[in-house]
């Protein structure tokens, strides 16, 4: 009788590469998948899972978190990293990271979660402040991949670069087989729905690159919202081939509140946010927004980060000399609706995935808000697994997940469909969640061939990925 490490019983196996809809058990052995039917022999199991009346899904793959800012060095290191895990992702992908703070947070609270991360480009910090030549933008995308990164992610909302320099960060990322992820905006436009229309010029006919959060910039800055959603998906539908996206359900963002020495916001974000509402784009507007309860920042409980607003929230605003994590309930329902579910004339997907731009913020709900999508009828339950771990795992070209048939990754999240949540995560055959209880540590980090020296100095196991099979490189199959 064959023996297995793990059996999930009972579950309904949803597998949206297959298309397999049905009650079924899964074996796991070595931390692959074994087999998948019915009725598997419990006796041939060293350990089991009932999960009768759950969905059981490939593990959920989360295309854009931030878990590894440098700020997270503090009293926060690697919060992210077990709150990813609570909410029922097995991997994760940071968006504009530190890797000295991942590789930190891994050791002080590693949750068992796969994460790779990209370069963040920040003036003064990463990058030298002033324009920059082509020979310095390529220098910097090495640097980035020596470090052990995936590639580069272009902060335009708050880090803008010129268009012509925006323009050479994603062909050079691009000529050196760099992932490169984009947060619209240049120096001539903003983070809004005029930084999407640059995105063609941007590319050429031949550039290619992960549009970071969609529904970011359809809030009516420009145009009325479902105007504003209308002209994003024909500009995605257009570029499709050159292109993968997500979009969060969240209704708060994430930015950040710091002003200059003038009291004046520096990132478009935020001002954008205040503009909304008539607030002055200042510090006085930020205390402002927050007394009203309009703005929130971010305190630590035992339990972990929660959203606060009114004095509160003004006197972590000042004790941080404005230099705060912020959010703002700009993210609007229609947006997230349409932009999710919208499909094109070959009755595909527009928008690739559904990503959480959380972590250490407390808005990981990719889970929660995709199960109420279902309960609407807006997507179907293998359509949802499309969206949040098929398609996550063919953009960042991880052929081994996303994907329960036999021989592939034993990563696996399986879902209560009557509280609409994750009540297990699965990554490589062992249990790192249990019903939001993080019961995973350490982690792996995935990383390219440039990276494996400098990933291997830290002694935290990591995975080595072809970026070349990353969809926006090899295409949509």
């Amino acid at each position: 009788m064959d023996h297995y490490d793990l059996l999930i019983r009972n579950g309904r196996v949803l597998d949206a590469d297959s298309g397999f809809d049905d009650i079924a058990d899964i074996a796991i052995s070595n931390g692959k998948i074994e087999r998948i039917g019915p009725n598997i022999n419990p006796a041939s199991s060293s350990d089991s899972i009932d999960a009768s009346g759950q969905w059981v899904m490939p593990g959920m793959i989360d295309t854009h978190v931030h878990v590894a800012n440098a700020a997270d060095l503090g009293r926060i290191r690697g919060l992210g990293l077990q709150m990813v895990a609570g909410a029922g992702a097995t991997t994760v992908i940071d968006l504009g990271g530190s890797m000295d703070a991942l590789t930190a947070g891994i050791t002080a609270r590693g949750s068992g979660v796969n994460v790779g991360s990209l370069g963040y480009l920040k003036p003064g910090e990463t990058v030298p402040e002033g324009r920059l030549s082509p020979g310095k933008i390529a220098e910097i995308v090495d640097t980035a991949l020596e470090a052990g990164s995936l590639g580069i992610k272009l902060w335009g909302g708050y880090y803008p670069f010129t268009p012509d320099e925006t323009a050479k960060f994603i062909s050079t990322a691009n000529d050196i087989g760099a992932y490169v992820a984009y947060h619209v905006g240049t120096t001539a436009t903003g983070s809004r729905l005029d930084g999407l229309r640059e995105v063609p010029a941007l590319l050429g006919s031949k550039g290619r690159i992960h549009l970071a959060h969609i529904n970011a910039y359809c809030r009516g800055s420009i145009l009325p919202v479902e105007d504003e959603i209308r002209e994003a998906l024909q500009i995605l539908d257009d570029l499709r081939g050159q292109i993968v996206s997500e979009v969060h359900l969240a209704r708060p963002n994430f930015t950040l509140g710091k002003c200059n020495d003038d009291g004046n916001v520096l990132a478009d974000v935020v001002g954008n946010c205040l503009r909304l509402r008539n607030y002055d784009p200042t510090a006085d507007g930020i205390r402002a927004a927050l007394r009203d309860g309009y703005a929130s920042t971010v305190d630590e409980t035992r339990t972990g980060l929660v959203l606060v607003t009114g004095e509160r929230g003004i006197e972590l605003f000042n004790e941080g000399n404005t230099d705060v994590p912020m959010s703002f309930p700009v993210n609007n329902a229609i947006s997230a609706f349409q932009l999710t579910a919208a499909k094109n004339s070959q009755n595909e997907f527009i928008v690739d995935a559904i990503g959480s731009d959380a972590g250490v913020l407390p808005r990981n709900v990719n889970i929660e808000q995709a199960m109420r999508l279902v309960k609407f009828g807006a997507l179907e339950p293998t359509e949802m697994v499309l969206k949040l771990s098929l398609n996550p795992a063919k953009m960042m070209g991880l052929n081994s997940k996303g994907r329960l048939s036999e021989g592939h990754d034993a990563d696996v999240t399986i879902i209560d469909p009557e509280l609409g949540k994750a009540s297990h995560g699965i990554v490589a055959g062992k249990l790192i969640m249990l019903a939001g209880r993080v019961v995973g540590s350490g982690g792996t980090i995935l990383t390219t061939r440039r990276g494996e020296r400098a990933i291997e100095s830290t002694g935290i196991p990591y995975e080595t990925i072809d970026i070349s099979k990353a969809m926006m490189y090899s295409g949509r199959i």
